[in-house]
């Protein structure tokens, strides 16, 4: 799978779990997970992802766990998990981040894996 149509959740608002692991996306559209309003997992590790769009996890409001590790990120959007106040854990290792040691301060979120 390389690339995700806008529309594919369309419509699937009771979807709680969605694994997208293990693929070659490289980018993900603005909206594709706006429908998505009951997911509690979702999952973009081992990916090729190297940006995120601004507010693409915006609609998430049940998310516990964002897996985004073994990616190829090289830098966050400004407030790109904010918003999402039911996050418990998060996974970013093994990506190409350099934040700053402070970055999530305050985090009512654990941060999983190397960052840890």
């Amino acid at each position: 799978l390389f690339v995700l149509p806008t529309a594919i959740f369309d419509g699937l608002i009771s979807l709680r779990t969605l694994y997208l692991d293990g693929n070659r996306l490289t980018a993900l559209p603005a909206g594709v997970f706006d429908s998505l309003i009951r997911l509690t997992i979702l999952g973009l590790s081992h990916n090729r992802l190297f940006a995120l769009p601004a507010g693409v996890f915006d609609a998430l409001y049940s998310l516990t766990l964002l897996s985004l590790h073994e990616n190829l990120l090289t830098e966050l959007p400004a407030g790109v998990f904010d918003g999402l106040d039911s996050l418990r854990e998060l996974w970013l290792a093994d990506n190409r981040l350099d934040l700053p040691a402070d970055y999530f301060d305050g985090a009512a979120f654990k941060l999983c894996g190397d960052e840890a």
